[in-house]
C-alpha cells in the first residue's frame, strides 16, 4: 500500500465529504471564505473527474485552471527560491522561478493525493486579517494524514500559498532539497534536474488513470 505523502506534492484540492461546520453570515459571504473556495474547487475537480476516467492532455488543463484559481503559483516559487536568488544573477532568478513554477504544476497533477484519498474530513478555517488556515484530513483505506492549506488574501481573492502535511511544511521542504542540491551542484545542473522531473512527470501524466 502506498503511503499518502502530500509533503512531496503542490496543490490537493479533490473534495469528496465534507462535514465542516457553516460559515456565518449570507451565503454571498460564505462563498469567499477560504474553506469555502477550497470546497467549491474541489467539486470543480470532482465534476471533471467525474466525467474523464483517464488524466489525459486535455483533462490536466482543465484540472489545471481549476488549480490555477485557488492557487498562487507565483508566491510559492518566491518563498522558496528567494534566499537563492541573492546569490544568482538577475537572469538565473528568472529561470529559476520560470521552471519551478512549471515543475510545481505539473507535479500537482501527478503527486496529489486526491487521487489515491478516498474522503476528505473538513475541520475548519482560522482566519487572521488576510491569512488563514484551512484545516483537512485525508482518508485512504487504513491510511490518513492531516493536510492543513495555507491561505492569503492576494488581489481580493483568498490563494493557497503553503501545505503542511502532518507537520511537514511544503515551502520549508523544498528550501531543505535546493539547500542539498545547490551545495552538490552548479545552478545549470541544478536547473537540468528539475527539467528532467518536469518531463518525467508529464509523461505519467500522459499514462494516468483516475
Amino acid at each position: 500500500m502506498e503511503k499518502l505523502k502530500f509533503y512531496s506534492l503542490v496543490p490537493c484540492v479533490l473534495f469528496l465529504l465534507f462535514n465542516a461546520a457553516p460559515a456565518v453570515g449570507s451565503a454571498r459571504e460564505q462563498q469567499h471564505t477560504p474553506l469555502e473556495v477550497i470546497r467549491q474547487s474541489n467539486l470543480k475537480v470532482q465534476e471533471i473527474l467525474n466525467v474523464h476516467k483517464t488524466v489525459d492532455e486535455k483533462t490536466g488543463v482543465q484540472l489545471l485552471t481549476v488549480i490555477d484559481g485557488i492557487t498562487s503559483f507565483e508566491t510559492i516559487s518566491h518563498r522558496v527560491i528567494d534566499r537563492f536568488c541573492k546569490k544568482l544573477t538577475k537572469a538565473q532568478c528568472e529561470t529559476f522561478d520560470r521552471i519551478f513554477q512549471q515543475l510545481l504544476r505539473v507535479s500537482s497533477l501527478k503527486k496529489m493525493g486526491r487521487y489515491r484519498a478516498d474522503k476528505f474530513d473538513y475541520m475548519g478555517e482560522e482566519i487572521d486579517k488576510n491569512t488563514a488556515v484551512v484545516k483537512t484530513t485525508a482518508y485512504y483505506r487504513e491510511e490518513k494524514a492531516q493536510l492543513d492549506y495555507h491561505l492569503e488574501l492576494l488581489d481580493g481573492k483568498w490563494k493557497i500559498v503553503n501545505y503542511v502535511v502532518d507537520d511537514i511544511d511544503t515551502i520549508r521542504n523544498y528550501k531543505k532539497q535546493f539547500i542539498r542540491l545547490f551545495t552538490e551542484k552548479s545552478f545549470d545542473q541544478v536547473m537540468e534536474r528539475l527539467k528532467k522531473k518536469i518531463a518525467h512527470y508529464r509523461e505519467e501524466n500522459r499514462n494516468q488513470d483516475v
